[in-house]
């Protein structure tokens, strides 16, 4: 087994999800299941990046982003690998009190119970009962504030994709989880002058769905999103090597 292999979800699959979850602190996606995968896991990802910037904290904060009344939904693109850990990243500061759980295909659960300690909620596409169950799971814990990370795309496409395909299925999620916060999130890596990607973050406004605020759907989700990477993009090519000295972009 290479050592990628063996680094790339923290302890062998299967070897603690199962006794760690019925210890009380520890339930999948709870902060302290977090902490104890991250003892190890977070300064090998820091290793594997030569740079992890977000822009857009402050004013996700000031919308109510980090408040616990309602949930929050964490929507992005997806384009690489680290995606749904550069979304604990987002998580950590905005609301780290709270579980995070994760949308994920079910395959890749089964094939890394590990992810279903740190919040992982598997469900099958082609079987919609599945994609009900998990979001039980979810709508259980709304009066706790509970952060869900998705992403609508499914698969992993480069971040200039267009357009991105976000799934309809994004839709009834935010149905099952209404009244809740949304918070659109655009993932880019760019290699740079350094031999390893650095990742860049865009926050961007702060949504709310149910409350008498009005429906929102996939489109309208994907193209804010596109806008976030659009900035992004216009920031990397402005200044290049020098991005990060320069970041994060000024609001036109």
């Amino acid at each position: 087994m290479s050592r990628q292999r063996q680094l790339r979800y923290g302890p062998a699959p299967g070897a603690l999800p199962g006794p760690l979850e019925r210890i009380p602190g520890l339930e999948p996606g709870s902060p302290g299941a977090w902490r104890l995968f991250e003892w190890g896991f977070r300064p090998w990802l820091r290793r594997q990046l030569a740079g992890i910037h977000i822009s857009g904290f402050q004013s996700a904060l000031e919308k109510g982003a980090g408040d616990v009344d309602l949930p929050l939904i964490l929507v992005a693109n997806h384009t690489s690998w680290f995606d749904g850990f550069l979304l604990r990243e987002v998580h950590r500061e905005l609301r780290p009190r709270s579980r995070l759980l994760s949308l994920m295909l079910l395959r890749e659960l089964k094939a890394n119970p590990i992810l279903r300690w740190i919040g992982g909620c598997g469900f099958d596409p082609e079987r919609p009962l599945t994609l009900r169950r998990a979001l039980a799971e979810v709508v259980a814990l709304r009066d706790q504030g509970v952060t869900l990370s998705f992403f609508p795309q499914g698969r992993i496409y480069p971040s200039n994709r267009r357009p991105l395909g976000f799934a309809r299925g994004i839709e009834g999620v935010l149905k099952a989880l209404t009244p809740a916060l949304i918070l659109p999130v655009g993932l880019h890596l760019e290699m740079g002058n350094r031999v390893r990607p650095s990742a860049w973050i865009m926050l961007g406004d702060v949504l709310q769905v149910g409350g008498g605020s009005p429906p929102l759907g996939a489109l309208e989700l994907e193209s804010r999103i596109h806008a976030l990477l659009d900035q992004t993009r216009d920031h990397l090519e402005r200044y290049g090597e020098q991005a990060a000295t320069h970041w994060p972009p000024s609001v036109s």
